[in-house]
């Protein structure tokens, strides 16, 4: 047995009191008066050679309570060959998060962020277990507490540094909300009696868009304690960047963006420009000439419009100068070509009331900084449209087509055609059977008593799939007058998309041969329904026009971190082949998801020519925005998330613990892990307790006449 205070073992000393008071001979208490002796003084009882102890049992009782105090207070633990071994000794589990986001690229972020992993591991006893994730949108363990144990002791720290080594900053945004919970999660559950300490070290540059609003809410573990190692020593607090906003066209009027300043910055004046990508590095090929002067107070943004291009070069590229860290100085931008289209319409070519098919279109396909849109009749004398076959984007039949335009009409389709074909009368809806060159059925008028709606809509079908939200679902406002009923049974290839209140189709899709067909059973022409006042027309009938002339749609913008899939820019084929700036190649399918890691310009195509092609689909992904919000986070917001923040100066400034002083803390490990003090308390206090009730019985007792 060792003694956690060993000196308070002189209080035992104290057991010779009992000893002293049981030898002086008290006054016996039976009593005679004699008359002779009245007027005589009483005196004391006095040690003597004589005296002896008169009652053995209360003298060991009082000196057995006197001992179990003096031991108590010692802090006594017991000592075994297992509590000396250092794999059973009870230890802290430390998880280190270390932050890899975009925002920790600034100058000598990632140099200290490394000294202060060493300092931790330094730090470390051989009875503490670690884990280690890096994070940045994701997380990643790179060393669990299973993989640490498994390390031989004296090689813990060269294989932890040899694992961080291999890491850096990269492209994504901050997490750190979600990262601190992870860790949080990980280190509640682990919980075992050779557990000392649990503890959430943290290192990273805290700035304001690390999103830690994640935290709120969160009833943060009470034996999880949180020590932040900032590496942000705010040397340079001026950081202006430059984000897209826009990029409708391929006109400078088009590119809008935004520019950030920080709070504590100390400039207000940059300068934008273009850079030339055949010049060398970034700081020696702006175009100068082109540039934009740009004032931003600290704290503040702005949204301006792009400088004007230089006309020599195609820049792909925008940098900002003037600010004190050029991490986020670079905005990439992918020049867009308008899309041309042109729309055919057969039918009457009354234009003027509001109960023509002709009317609408060109309020409902406006041109746009994304796309020309050019809208022509198709004179009844001709036999072919007045737009060449490859450059028609669709065709919109709304009357009755003559023989030749309807032998040109089947034979575009067959060939991959696009064409939106509006049943406005019974008769002219027979011309159905005739393109897609089957055998007719009859087409009868609906039967409509004052008005019907639609029963069913397939929200599965690119068309209407972007109202496929509670806020959006609701078609119970539209109302139909008229509508024609198509019998489908002789298409071999359609796919309803919504069905009237009797069962008939109202909007269905035909392929015929390479091309497709989309049909509607009642026109929009305000005789027949009020799809044309309804809200959800104008963005139906464009998402229509996208559907049928496979229109590749661009996200606004494209963030490193982001994942795409083929699919969503207008690709059907099994493979699709995507190059990123560094000019890798990779293979993939046709709803395979990829990540985008890096910033710069990305091609995307079926085959390596379209990758190479200026004509062909590129797209542009910059840094998250968030990480330019460099300002730093203030603590206070932590802890009212209720994270525990202990101090982190003694952690890396202190130096390792020599082995007296590791000595010392095993043994206060070991002793307040047994506290067997408490139980030498609980002993003594039985013991007094039995004496007491002794002392009083035999107090009771009747004693012998002197």
């Amino acid at each position: 047995m060792s003694f956690l205070t060993p000196l308070y073992l002189l209080a035992g000393l104290a057991v010779g009191l009992p000893v002293l008071f049981h030898l002086i001979r008290r006054t016996p208490k039976g009593r005679q008066v004699f008359s002779s002796l009245m007027f005589l003084q009483p005196s004391p009882p006095r040690v003597t050679k004589r005296s002896r102890i008169e009652d053995w049992l209360l003298l060991l009782l009082r000196a057995l309570a006197v001992c179990l105090l003096a031991i108590a207070f010692a802090r006594p633990f017991l000592r075994s060959q297992d509590s000396l071994d250092g794999d059973k000794v009870p230890g802290r589990r430390i998880v280190m998060l270390v932050d890899t986001s975009a925002s920790m690229l600034r100058p000598k972020f990632w140099e200290t962020a490394l000294e202060n992993i060493e300092d931790v591991l330094d730090n470390l006893k051989q009875s503490d277990s670690l884990s280690l994730l890096s994070f940045n949108t994701e997380i990643t363990q790179e060393i669990s507490f299973k993989d640490w144990q498994e390390l031989a002791p004296d090689v813990r720290k060269s294989a932890t540094l040899e694992r961080v080594n291999q890491l850096a900053p990269g492209s994504f945004g901050t997490e750190l909300g979600t990262a601190m919970l992870t860790a949080a999660d990980l280190l509640d559950e682990s919980v075992d009696d050779q557990v000392t300490e649990q503890k959430l070290i943290i290192i990273s540059d805290f700035q304001t868009g690390s999103h830690w609003e994640t935290l709120n809410g969160y009833e943060w573990p009470e034996n999880v304690r949180v020590e932040i190692l900032n590496v942000d020593k705010n040397e340079a607090p001026t950081n202006a960047s430059v984000q897209l906003i826009a990029n409708e066209s391929t006109s400078d009027d088009s590119v809008r963006l935004r520019v950030n300043n920080t709070t504590g910055a100390e400039h207000e004046q940059f300068k934008i420009a273009w850079l030339d990508e055949f010049s060398g590095k970034s700081e020696n090929s702006q175009s100068l000439d082109n540039s934009l002067s740009v004032y931003v107070p600290p704290g503040q943004s702005k949204v301006i419009r792009a400088p004007k291009r230089p006309s020599q070069v195609v820049p792909q590229r925008l940098v900002i100068t003037g600010d004190q860290q050029d991490f986020d100085n670079t905005c990439y931008v992918a020049r867009r070509d308008p899309w041309e289209v042109n729309i055919v319409y057969l039918g009457e070519e009354n234009t003027a009331g509001p109960d023509s098919l002709r009317f609408f279109l060109e309020p409902v396909f406006p041109s746009t900084a994304t796309r020309n849109v050019t809208i022509q009749n198709w004179p009844p004398e001709s036999e072919t449209p007045p737009v060449d076959d490859q450059k028609l984007t669709l065709l919109i039949i709304g009357g009755a087509p003559n023989k030749g335009q309807l032998a040109w009409t089947r034979k575009w389709l067959a060939d991959g055609g696009q064409i939106l074909f509006v049943a406005s009368t019974q008769e002219q809806s027979a011309a159905l059977y005739d393109l897609a060159d089957t055998t007719a059925e009859p087409i009868v008028e609906g039967d409509v008593i004052d008005y019907t709606m639609l029963n069913s809509v397939d929200f599965t079908h690119p068309v209407l799939a972007p109202f496929n939200d509670p806020r959006f679902a609701d078609f119970s406002k539209l109302r139909f007058w008229k509508h024609r009923e198509i019998d489908l049974k002789n298409f071999s290839e359609h796919q309803v998309l919504a069905s009237f209140e009797n069962g008939s189709p109202a909007i269905f899709e035909l392929k015929v041969g390479n091309g497709r067909l989309v049909a509607f059973a009642s026109g929009w022409n305000r005789s027949d329904s009020d799809l044309a006042v309804w809200s959800k027309f104008v963005p139906m009938m464009n998402g229509l026009l996208e559907y049928l002339g496979d229109q590749r749609s661009f996200r606004p913008v494209y963030f490193a971190g982001d994942k795409i899939t083929p699919q969503e820019f207008g690709f059907i084929e099994e493979k699709v082949l995507l190059k990123s700036p560094s000019g890798e190649i990779s293979s993939l399918g046709n709803q395979e998801s990829v990540q985008l890691k890096h910033p710069g310009i990305y091609f995307i195509g079926t085959s390596e020519e379209d990758l190479t092609n200026p004509d062909g689909v590129r797209f542009a992904v910059n840094l998250p925005p968030d990480e330019s919000k460099t300002d730093p986070l203030s603590m206070d917001l932590l802890s009212s998330a209720g994270v525990p923040i202990t101090n982190i100066t003694t952690l890396t400034n202190s130096p390792p613990p020599d082995k007296v002083t590791e000595r010392q803390l095993m043994n206060r490990e070991l002793e307040s892990k047994q506290q067997l003090w408490k139980w030498l308390l609980v002993a003594a206090i039985c013991v007094l307790f039995f004496e007491t009730a002794l002392a009083g019985w035999k107090q009771r007792q009747p004693q012998p006449v002197v």
